[in-house]
């Protein structure tokens, strides 16, 4: 059976016409030909709805020629195979048509080469759109991504930059005001490895579409990042707008996301920097809105927020306090505090919770919740708790040496939610009690009930490692957190420890409630309870009433180094209250 073949014949003579179509029915085709014969004609075939698959033309006509079809093939952006047929040609022409487009030519009269010339073009032309598909998938991925389609960081850049320049020449900012917002999916890590990677790429597509919709079609929505996206905002009429688009923006994506039936919500930050900042780059823009983003992702009361430059030194402080604690901890310039931890009925102490401190060689002292905190961020926290874990560790040894009465005396250390999840957690720990000689009960380990709460099956693994050991477990800040205590009875818990916000008031029935209830739910657990934060007579006297078993705070000794907590327990020893 003949193959179908749709030709274009631009020639003026309808027998030579036809002549083309008899010698592609004797090479095996089917032609489907029109002739054309001027400019008009070919502009009205072109526009058929079903494509031509090859060109066929004379190369000078009345009316029209070989170059001039070749001239409208390139206005309409079409790739034809094109095969000139002429009566005579020169070489110098024939080049000139090869430059101008034409695929190869063809003497008239002498059509034995007409059918293998037509198979050999169908074939480039398969080729060279096969080479077009991929440059243009090439173009694509350059510039767009590919899962939700929009525009990436490079082509967001590129029209960012296209609306810096107009505006930079007015004299007036407001003329052309814009916005800058980056935003940030927060809990999106934890989606993607609770859910997997499908489900967690269509909340993305319909997180997309969901800022789409908040936004005009002359904005720029793009995905820059795995959960980060950045919003242009054009031809705004106030400042305000800004904050309002980002507002809406904010309220959308804070709705949860269906997903196979379930729920799904997550954070969301959003940053915003305007184009008053005067910056000459784009990239200057961004980096402001990631920056702002951040701090909003730093206060979770707020989810947005204007950037400002003092934003940018906060920054450089932060890294700068990065850098260095990294360096202190490698040198060894931390060092540790200890608090007492006393019975409220012998006034003995019975251990002591470990505190790290930092003398910055120039900003001085610096607050522990600040740079815990920023070692949590960065990862530090892993290598600065095992140092605090293995000098206390030490510490405590030292002191049973010089005090034998001291070998029931406990040790606490806080243990963070990132070290809890440290694989290595437990031979750390293994190694250290055994290169000591140091017993199990003698160290407690301190975790926050938040951390307890985020993963509670895998960190009730670890406690229960923990407590094979007999190393003791404690809650710290209890209270403060999900106060849902019912989970107490299924961790391997010893202590609970009530924060200090419940104790340093008093005079308050209502937090004397809670205290009475936290003691007495912990006592028909079986856990004791350390209440922190004691200053006044008065707030041991009540909870001495309530039957709490430990305390510390102000009013038996602040926070003390080695040496003075040496000196207190010698006074301790002295008053006999070690017998």
């Amino acid at each position: 059976m003949n193959k179908l073949l749709r030709v274009l014949i631009v020639e003026d003579s309808e027998d030579d016409a036809e002549l083309l179509a008899i010698e592609l029915e004797r090479g095996g085709y089917q032609p489907i030909y029109q002739r054309v014969d001027t400019r008009v004609d070919m502009q009205t075939a072109l526009r058929d709805k079903k494509p031509w698959d090859v060109v066929l033309a004379d190369y000078s006509m009345p009316q029209f020629s070989a170059i001039a079809a070749l001239n409208l093939l390139k206005e309409q952006d079409l790739d034809l195979p094109f095969i000139i047929v002429s009566g005579k040609i020169g070489e110098d022409t024939a080049v000139a048509a090869m430059k101008a487009g034409a695929h190869d030519y063809i003497v008239k009269g002498k059509l034995a080469r007409l059918v293998p010339a037509v198979e050999r073009e169908l074939r480039e032309a398969v080729i060279r759109q096969e080479h077009r598909q991929a440059q243009e998938r090439l173009k694509y991925l350059a510039y767009y991504d590919e899962l939700t389609n929009l525009p990436n960081r490079s082509l967001f850049l590129e029209h960012l930059h296209q609306q810096i320049k107009p505006v930079s020449g007015k004299k007036n900012q407001k003329e052309g005001l814009f916005a800058v917002l980056f935003l940030c999916i927060d809990r999106f890590p934890m989606i993607k490895y609770s859910l997997g990677h499908f489900l967690s790429d269509r909340m993305l597509v319909a997180a997309a579409r969901r800022i789409q919709k908040c936004v005009s079609s002359r904005d720029i929505v793009a995905r820059i990042g795995a959960n980060e996206f950045a919003i242009l905002l054009t031809k705004l009429e106030r400042e305000e707008t800004a904050q309002q688009i980002a507002e809406q923006i904010y309220h959308q994506l804070s709705i949860p996301f269906e997903l196979r039936e379930r729920l799904i919500f997550s954070p969301i930050s959003i940053g915003i920097a305007l184009s008053t900042l005067g910056y000459n780059q784009p990239e200057k823009w961004l980096q402001a809105a990631d920056t702002a983003m951040y701090h909003a992702k730093l206060d979770s009361t707020k989810g947005l927020m204007l950037f400002n430059e003092g934003m940018y030194q906060s920054a450089m402080e932060r890294l700068r306090l990065e850098s260095d604690l990294r360096q202190a901890i490698n040198d060894g310039q931390l060092h540790l505090n200890y608090q007492p931890i006393v019975s409220l009925t012998t006034g003995k102490i019975e251990g002591l919770e470990t505190l790290v401190r930092w003398q910055h060689s120039s900003l001085g002292l610096i607050p522990p919740e600040k740079f815990v905190l920023l070692s949590e961020e960065t990862g530090l926290i892993v290598p600065l708790g095992q140092w605090i874990l293995s000098e206390a560790c030490k510490q405590l040894v030292v002191w049973q040496q010089q005090f034998p009465q001291l070998l029931t005396l406990s040790i606490s250390v806080n243990l963070s939610g990132i070290q809890l999840s440290s694989p290595n957690l437990i031979s750390q720990i293994d190694e250290l009690l055994n290169c000591l000689e140091l017993k199990g009960e003698n160290l407690k380990l301190e975790i926050t009930e938040s951390t307890l709460m985020k993963n509670s099956s895998a960190v009730t693994n670890v406690l229960e490692q923990l407590k094979a050991r007999n190393i003791k477990l404690c809650i710290d800040d209890f209270g403060i957190g999900y106060s849902s205590l019912s989970y107490l009875r299924y961790l391997p818990i010893d202590t609970v420890k009530i924060d200090r916000s419940f104790i340093c008031q008093e005079n308050c029935q209502k937090n004397f409630d809670i205290v009475k209830a936290i003691v007495n739910l912990a006592h028909n657990l079986g856990l004791d309870v350390i209440a922190e934060g004691i200053e006044t007579e008065t707030q041991l006297e009540i909870l001495r009433r309530l039957g709490c078993e430990y305390g510390q705070g102000y009013l038996f000794s602040q926070p003390l180094d080695h040496e003075a907590i040496i000196a207190l327990l010698r006074q301790e020893f002295a008053s006999k209250n070690y017998i």
